[in-house]
């Protein structure tokens, strides 16, 4: 299948300098971006976030970090699957 997109000149001149130095194509080099982008894992929750859904009083982070992140990113588990 054929593909037309617009790129910027400077991000088409990078691009093809990087596929250059790979010693590929532009269209592999665009192919292979698209595919290690599209298999990639979901982002896992960034601290900001994780930090907002502490709720109640200060915890020490090194006593009480790793359950509190993991009760944390359990709710967010088990919210993504309702």
């Amino acid at each position: 299948m054929r593909a037309v997109i617009t790129l910027p000149d400077h991000v088409h001149a990078r691009a093809k300098q990087r596929a250059a130095d790979l010693g590929i194509s532009f269209a592999e080099f665009i192919r292979r971006l698209l595919d290690r982008e599209l298999s990639a894992p979901e982002p896992q929750a960034g601290i900001e976030e994780i930090c907002g859904m502490v709720a109640g009083p200060p915890f020490d982070m090194a006593r009480d970090g790793k359950r509190v992140i993991a009760e944390a990113r359990h709710a967010q588990l088990v919210d993504r699957a309702r």
